[in-house]
């Protein structure tokens, strides 16, 4: 199942699976919606799946390009890294927000496979943007650490995303994301079970 990471050798194998899995939850909580559902504001938050997608990939490519600066890169930060503004998404389609995320997304998969193949690169040292939110006397984060961080972060908003997209029309995660791989739903057993029940019954079974 896809809320699953694969099985994986090693540090950078096991910390890559983690970043391509969360972000692949953020992508499947956004399948099969329309322009207007994109952008609906269904919780008291004033987040929109539109905005939550926008953030998410610019939060993997912005991070992406501090790996690269630990590479030997240039240090070259957008500014919706630095400062506490996003640009609007208003306007943009469905299919125009899945393409900049899939973009921005592409970016980080080179990354992660040179980390696999040279796991030495987590020990790099990537460059910490002058943003207000960080202290300064904060200058280098090893490379390990940004990725644990990526996850993480990703983790929680693919939480939010979970939480905005039921709210619209009822999809949970374990739905989602057998229809976004093409798998039939329900994956298991013969009845219609719904996110809850299928919770339920992993707690039942530890």
């Amino acid at each position: 199942m896809a809320f699953l990471t694969p099985n994986a050798h090693g540090e950078a194998g096991v910390v890559s699976s983690f970043v391509r899995n969360q972000l692949a939850q953020v992508r499947s909580a956004v399948h099969g919606l329309s322009d207007e559902q994109w952008h609906q504001r269904s919780t008291v938050s004033e987040f929109t799946l539109a905005a939550l997608v926008d953030h998410v990939g610019l939060v993997a490519e912005q991070y992406g390009i501090g790996i690269e600066a630990a590479a030997g890169g240039a240090v070259d930060y957008s500014k919706g890294a630095t400062e506490d503004e996003a640009e609007s998404v208003a306007g943009h389609t469905g299919e125009q927000l899945l393409a900049d995320f899939d973009r921005r997304v592409a970016g980080v998969e080179v990354l992660l496979e040179r980390i696999e193949t040279d796991p030495s690169l987590l020990d790099g040292l990537v460059p910490v943007p002058e943003a207000p939110w960080f202290p300064e006397d904060l200058t280098h984060w090893e490379v390990r650490w940004v990725l644990l961080h990526v996850a993480t972060e990703v983790a929680r908003h693919a939480g939010h995303a979970d939480i905005i997209r039921e709210s619209i029309d009822g999809k949970g995660s374990y739905e989602l994301n057998a229809l976004a791989d093409g798998e039939p739903w329900p994956a298991w057993g013969d009845g219609e079970w719904t996110d809850s029940e299928w919770t339920a019954n992993e707690t039942e079974r530890g």
